[in-house]
């Protein structure tokens, strides 16, 4: 938020050391303060301290106006439980928790969708050809930008918050601040999409300084991901790329990235059991499990790898060996770039 916050109940500067305590601790925590303002002003409303806040006080704040989403409500349960933790842990005294949600929250079942080549190759097409208008630098910024969405398989958000130190044009390497599990992490880009990168940065931040969004906005602001999803929209239909309420998604040319790289290594003969820990650090996964489900999502797609895999190393990478792998997030840089 902009300015000084400010809180309108008793508990407000609680509120304020917590906040205060997950930004030194090196957490954006700034997409949650909005719920905390929403409590702020639930306990005003209630007219209630520190003290008062018995878990039936706290349910009614969970349960919200009876029509929000169970996900909604499981947000602000574990906000909370969060916050009770940082003050029973910093002296501050003890509050109740909610009532844990007896209802698990659904699981997503969207299944990603795995761009063709062909696909790939209208979609660029179709970023490429896409005409310029004034007061928009959407030609500069979205042939690069969707290039390392696939080519590097970082995420949208990842790829709107590099500032233009972050990406080093000489030796073709993204450094990532703060990523999903609020790590850094370097990314080694292709030749051929680290030469777009120095073209662009040519072409954009003659003057520009270190600091400056790689990809600005037209005032030198950084996007909004609704903004780019629009666009992508654009170019899904120009290139006949059928678009339900389902996807496909931005985020599936991670997907995609990470299946084509899984596949180019079978049918190479390479060794995964070497090389599927690499690949879970330069996605920037906390452990294998993540990286496990592109292993199985390939299988499925493939049928033809399924006896390689079987045949060359049986189980890759058993579950309970995930906690010996933790030393893998040290490394700088992957040998698994996109070619």
């Amino acid at each position: 938020m902009n300015g000084k916050t400010v809180w309108v109940s008793a508990v407000g500067p609680s509120l304020q050391t917590f906040l205060d305590w997950k930004r030194l601790a090196g957490y954006q925590f700034l997409p949650q303060e909005w719920r905390w303002h929403q409590f702020d002003d639930f306990c005003a409303g209630q007219a209630v301290s520190l003290a008062d806040l018995t878990r039936p006080v706290l349910d009614a704040f969970c349960a919200g106006t009876g029509y929000e989403s169970v996900s909604t409500g499981e947000n602000r349960r574990r906000l909370l439980r969060q916050w009770a933790d940082y003050l029973e842990q910093s002296g501050q005294g003890m509050i109740a928790r909610p009532t844990p949600n007896p209802t698990p929250t659904r699981r997503s079942r969207y299944q990603p969708n795995i761009y063709t080549e062909q696909e790939l190759r209208a979609l660029f097409a179709a970023i490429d050809a896409w005409p310029s208008y004034p007061n928009t630098n959407r030609t500069l910024v979205d042939p690069v930008l969707f290039r390392m969405l696939y080519g590097c398989g970082i995420r949208l958000g990842e790829a709107l918050r590099l500032r233009r130190d972050d990406v080093d044009r000489e030796t073709g390497v993204l450094r990532i601040r703060q990523g999903k599990n609020r790590k850094d992490r370097l990314v080694p880009m292709a030749a051929a999409l680290t030469d777009r990168c120095r073209s662009f940065d040519r072409r954009v931040h003659a003057a520009s300084e270190g600091t400056a969004p790689f990809y600005p906005g037209q005032h030198g602001n950084v996007y909004d991901q609704s903004t780019i999803y629009r666009r992508f929209r654009d170019y899904l239909w120009t290139a006949r790329i059928s678009h339900s309420g389902a996807g496909p998604r931005i985020h599936d040319l991670r997907h995609t990235y990470c299946v084509h790289r899984l596949k180019a290594w079978v049918r190479e003969g390479r060794d995964l059991t070497n090389l599927f820990p690499y690949l879970a650090v330069y996605l920037g996964h906390a452990d294998f499990r993540g990286t496990e489900y592109y292993l199985r999502f390939t299988a499925d797609l493939y049928p033809d790898m399924i006896t390689t895999l079987e045949r060359a190393h049986g189980a890759i990478i058993p579950r309970q060996e995930y906690q010996n792998f933790e030393w893998l997030q040290t490394l700088g840089k992957v040998c698994c770039v996109f070619d």
